[in-house]
């Protein structure tokens, strides 16, 4: 059963634009792990024998970002047959939040400006920007939960 109050629309936009973020870069490592994509092979050839890395990174990823979901779904409220206290998800999320902020919308584009590119300058031309297309989402990652966070926090308090 979930609260008395339904999720803000806002709020379930937010959850569902946080979880979106995690999938295209989760996905384009995986293709470029398995030389699907085209312009990747010095960059594979750089993680050779890293696959249980990139799996696991991805995996991580994509399931933190399913948290998300649960801040606006009946099964976040719960673990077990036991109600969450609300503070929970709220620093829980928080705290979340704030890290993937701070590495993926602060960090990842500081150290692009500043000349560390992830590929270590691998890629060029049109995988390149094909990367750089699928790592766009994951910098509102952390901002999209922050908002879902606030909505749950907002719902949640008597």
């Amino acid at each position: 059963m979930s609260t008395a109050r339904p999720p803000q629309t806002w709020a379930r936009w937010a959850a569902w634009g946080a979880f979106l973020s995690t999938i295209p870069s989760a996905v384009w490592r995986l293709l470029m792990l398995y030389g699907v994509l085209p312009g990747t092979a010095d960059l594979r050839a750089l993680h050779a024998g890293e696959e249980g890395y990139v799996w696991g990174l991805s995996i991580v990823q994509v399931a933190c970002g399913m948290l998300s979901l649960g801040l606006v779904q009946g099964w976040g409220e719960r673990v077990g047959g036991l109600r969450l206290n609300r503070w929970v998800p709220v620093l829980v999320g928080g705290l979340g939040a704030l890290a993937v902020t701070w590495l993926f919308t602060i960090t990842m584009p500081t150290q692009i400006l500043t000349g560390h590119r992830p590929d270590e300058y691998t890629m060029h031309g049109g995988p390149l920007v094909l990367m750089g297309a699928c790592y766009l989402p994951i910098l509102l990652w952390g901002p999209l939960l922050l908002v879902a966070v606030a909505g749950y926090w907002r719902r949640r308090r008597p």
